[in-house]
């Protein structure tokens, strides 16, 4: 015989050694298990990706792990009473006093206490879901006020420096004067009142100097001899210490300029305080 036709007769044979897939599935290489368990389970999805004992043997023993497990029945329309069994059963109180929330007095008033449990409860939340989310809400709340404060403080710092700019040496005496109408005539509510800008009313520069107009304008209004003796008592601003300076220096029958005049020597020290208090 040629050596063609051995090849001929020897290609059925290298091929008949080859196993199609249903044959691997009926137990050929690499399942041969599968001739072990009745044929109507070697079709099933479950028993398919199984390639061996081994793994096998693995799928029971996780199986046997989840059939001595607790479990929740989930319907596939659950209402409220199944879902209020289900969460029951994940750990929600049996009422509200269950989840325990602590009043401190500042964020979480009693009142807060209350509603917030009400409503975690009504939401079906475990109490570590409470504790978590009303964590998050007073850190929030506390990092809101600190920031606030800030900016208060800064915005204060900044009125200050603007009225001392502004009225020099009569700065003490002008907020001292603008406080006492204030409290006068206004509520002391009033000055609690938070700006856009995180600062109290009563820290700011247009509302302190609106006072002190009043405060001027009362002082105005007193005697010719009181606002004779007052105008050389009290500080002025840079701004009122130059006018007056420039009133007496376009007077020239001001006794500033006559030194033969009684009130000469008072005006000279009038006019060198109008300069320190123009010069600072």
């Amino acid at each position: 015989m040629s050596e063609e036709a051995i090849e001929q007769v020897a290609q059925p044979e290298a091929a008949s050694m080859m196993e199609t897939p249903s044959e691997v599935a009926q137990g050929g290489s690499g399942n041969e298990f599968l001739n072990m368990i009745p044929e109507e389970l070697r079709e099933h999805p479950s028993i398919s990706p199984i390639k061996d004992v081994e793994n096998l043997a693995r799928s029971y023993v996780n199986a046997q792990r989840l059939i001595g497990a607790d479990k929740i029945a989930m319907p596939v329309n659950p209402t409220d009473e199944d879902l209020d069994r289900i969460y029951d059963r994940l750990g929600r109180p049996e009422d509200p006093k269950g989840y325990g929330i602590e009043v401190d007095g500042n964020v979480i008033t009693e009142e807060v206490a209350t509603d917030y449990a009400d409503i975690a409860h009504k939401l079906r939340l475990s109490p570590d879901q409470a504790k978590g989310i009303l964590d998050y809400y007073k850190s929030s709340i506390e990092q809101s006020g600190a920031q606030s404060l800030e900016l208060a403080e800064a915005a204060k710092e900044q009125t200050v420096e603007s009225l001392r700019s502004e009225w020099g040496r009569a700065f003490d005496q002008k907020v001292e004067a603008a406080a006492k109408v204030a409290q006068e005539f206004a509520d002391p509510e009033m000055f609690n009142i938070t700006l856009s800008d995180g600062s109290k009313l009563g820290d700011n520069a247009e509302f302190i100097k609106a006072f002190a107009k009043i405060a001027d304008f009362r002082q105005s209004v007193t005697s010719e001899d009181t606002v004779s003796e007052n105008s050389r008592s009290m500080a002025m601003t840079p701004a009122h210490a130059k006018n007056e300076i420039e009133s007496i220096m376009g007077d020239k029958t001001h006794p500033y300029w006559d030194k033969k005049s009684p009130a000469h020597s008072s005006a000279v020290e009038h006019m060198q305080g109008l300069m320190g208090m123009l010069h600072g």
